[in-house]
């Protein structure tokens, strides 16, 4: 995404990534992988 618009869904949340383009499959496929890459690593669970 060349330049993200953020937008608060309802008022008091949290700006999100605005996604216009959801019925183009190569351009959520590619929003998908480019976010995948910035997750953090899940937290390894505490065994008992």
């Amino acid at each position: 995404m060349t330049d993200p618009v953020y937008e608060a869904p309802y008022e008091g949340a949290k700006e999100m990534l605005l996604v216009d383009e959801v019925d183009q499959k190569e351009f959520l496929t590619g929003l998908f992988h480019a976010m995948y890459e910035e997750l953090p690593m899940p937290k390894q669970k505490k065994k008992k």
